[in-house]
C-alpha cells in the first residue's frame, strides 16, 4: 500500500470539501441578503396595505387614486415574488452542496474500507512497518539482552539500524488512523449541514435566524483542521526525507 498516494487522495478530498463550502458561505450571504431585501418589502406592502385600506375610506369614488394604489401593490407583489423565487434557487443551490458534501464523505469512507483491506493482506512486519523495528533496536532492554562476552569489553554494534528514511516513513497503521478520523469528523459535520438545510427556509422571513445560520455553518466545529495540517506536515517531512535520501 502506497501510503503517501492514499494520504494525498484524503488531502483532495478535503480540498474538495473546503472549495465547496466557500462556495455555501457566499450562498449563505446572498441568501441573507435577499432575505433582508424580502423583510423591507415585505414590511413596505403591509404599511402601503395599510395606507390604502385608510385612504380609500377618505377617498371613496376617487377612481384615479384607487389605480394607482392598485399598480403600486401589484409592483410589490411582483417584487416579492421575485425575492422569493431567488431565496429558493438559492436553496437549491445549498442543496446541490449538500450533495458535493455527501460525496466526499462517501469517498473518504471508501478510502477507509480500501485501507482496512489492504492492511487485511498484508503481513504484520508491514504493517507495523520499520517504527516498531526502531522501537525494539533502539530499547535499552533489547540492548541489554544482547549476548556478552567475557573477554570482548567493546559494545556490540547493531548493523540493521534503520534509516533516516524509514524513520520519516508512514506506517499503514498511522495511515488507517488518519483517514477513519477523518472521515468520522466529516461524516458527523454533514449530519450537522444536512439538518440546518431544509425546504422550510422558503419561508423564513427573520433575518435574525439566517444571521444565526450563516454564523453556526461557518465554524465547523466538529472538523479538527490541526489534524488535517498534522497530516500535511507529515507528508512534506518524508518528502524532504526521500529526496535526501535519493540524491546521497
Amino acid at each position: 500500500m502506497d501510503s503517501i498516494a492514499t494520504l494525498q487522495q484524503l488531502d483532495q478530498e478535503c480540498t474538495t470539501w473546503a472549495n465547496q463550502h466557500a462556495h455555501s458561505c457566499n450562498l449563505l450571504a446572498s441568501l441573507l441578503n435577499i432575505t433582508r431585501q424580502r423583510e423591507q418589502t415585505l414590511a413596505q406592502f403591509q404599511k402601503q396595505q395599510e395606507e390604502q385600506h385608510h385612504q380609500r375610506k377618505l377617498s371613496a369614488g376617487n377612481s384615479n387614486y384607487n389605480a394607482k394604489s392598485l399598480l403600486a401593490s401589484n409592483s410589490l407583489q411582483l417584487l416579492i415574488h421575485k425575492q422569493t423565487l431567488e431565496i429558493e434557487s438559492v436553496i437549491n443551490q445549498l442543496y446541490d452542496t449538500i450533495n458535493v458534501f455527501e460525496r466526499v464523505v462517501k469517498a473518504m469512507n471508501k478510502l477507509e474500507q480500501q485501507v482496512e483491506v489492504a492492511l487485511q493482506r498484508m503481513d504484520t512486519s508491514k504493517i507495523l512497518g520499520s517504527k516498531c523495528q526502531r522501537s525494539i533496536l533502539s530499547s535499552p532492554s533489547s540492548a541489554a539482552r544482547m549476548p556478552q562476552s567475557p573477554t570482548v569489553t567493546a559494545i556490540p554494534k547493531v548493523t540493521n539500524t534503520p534509516s533516516l528514511l524509514d524513520i520519516a516513513e508512514i506506517s499503514p497503521l498511522e495511515v488507517l488512523d488518519w483517514v477513519s478520523r477523518i472521515r468520522s469528523m466529516y461524516a458527523q459535520e454533514l449530519s450537522l449541514k444536512q439538518l440546518q438545510i431544509h425546504p422550510g427556509m422558503t419561508a423564513l422571513d427573520r433575518f435574525d435566524s439566517l444571521a444565526d445560520l450563516q454564523k453556526q455553518w461557518g465554524l465547523q466545529r466538529r472538523i479538527d483542521f490541526g489534524l488535517e495540517q498534522d497530516i500535511i506536515e507529515r507528508m512534506k517531512a518524508y518528502r524532504r526525507v526521500r529526496e535526501y535520501a535519493t540524491r546521497t
